[in-house]
């Protein structure tokens, strides 16, 4: 009888233990990658969106969509598609053009204003992805300070803010990409110190602006660093020697804006190139 028992138990824990080992070996779903090239199926976390697939086919197309409109096209819904070529390191995609790098989970996109996409070729990886994203905002968030920034040495890496009308502290000798952390459609007045000496590349990158300061003691403003934001005005000082590519670029003409500069100044000299207008906006000249 003893004997029977301990069969019996023997066999239900090989059962068991053979259901647990299914489930922690389930297989992905199978892979479309081809080495070396975009052709397949990508998943990516887009902000608004969520989960994203993208598709590359081998014949120039290629397109994306939400996760869940994904393989719903019909009649009533069709899904955007165009046409994207790749010469060497370079990937041309709609009215656009990326730095493609080949990567151990997939590929990523890196576009001129410093944004960059991150294609993975299994969606648990993107998902995972996703939460260490998350957790790193988080973190910022829990170690900004009493007015909203995280600085670390000097560098000024996140603002949060929902005030109309900010400064950027004193302390603060570089500002770095996409600092600003706001839920507000636009912000009234930037003011930057002269104690800030240099605005990294995309520092307010997409950030809707109206006046804004940039103080004497200013010295570097990189590529990107106000693009789109669509400022009303803003004022470069003489002690700006270096202004990167497309600093000061809007994608539509930014027809409200006046961009002022000092007579005998490197910013003349650099905006001199645009004969009086800059994508819309207004050069003006001061003594």
């Amino acid at each position: 009888m003893k004997k029977l028992v301990l069969i019996l138990i023997s066999t239900l824990t090989i059962f068991i233990s053979a259901c647990g080992n299914t489930n922690a070996t389930k297989e992905r779903e199978p892979s479309t990658r081809v080495p070396n090239s975009v052709v397949g199926k990508w998943y990516d976390n887009d902000p608004d969106e969520g989960m994203r697939i993208w598709d590359f086919n081998d014949e120039g197309i290629y397109y994306f969509t939400s996760e869940k409109m994904y393989g719903k096209e019909d009649e009533t819904y069709e899904i955007w598609r165009a046409e994207y070529s790749i010469e060497g390191d370079t990937i041309y995609t709609y009215k656009e053009e990326a730095t493609l790098e080949y990567t151990s989970y997939g590929f990523r996109l890196i576009y001129d204003s410093g944004y960059e996409v991150k294609l993975y070729e299994y969606r648990e990886d993107a998902l995972e992805q996703i939460s260490e994203e998350d957790t790193k905002e988080e973190y910022y968030e829990s170690i900004k300070d009493e007015n909203g920034c995280v600085i670390e040495d000097g560098v000024l890496i996140r603002y949060y803010t929902e005030d109309k009308e900010i400064t950027i502290p004193d302390n603060v000798t570089t500002i770095g990409s996409a600092v600003i952390v706001t839920e507000l459609e636009n912000i009234d007045k930037l003011t930057i110190p002269g104690t800030v000496k240099k605005l990294e590349r995309s520092a307010f990158n997409e950030i809707p602006l109206g006046k804004v300061i940039i103080e004497e003691g200013i010295e570097e403003i990189g590529d990107y660093a106000f693009t789109d934001s669509y400022y009303t005005e803003i004022h470069v000082p003489e002690s700006v020697n270096y202004i990167g590519e497309f600093a000061f670029r809007c994608s539509e003409l930014n027809n409200a804006g006046k961009i002022y500069v000092k007579k005998g100044s490197y910013a003349e000299e650099y905006f001199s190139q645009y004969n009086g207008d800059y994508d819309g906006a207004k050069i003006i000249v001061q003594e």
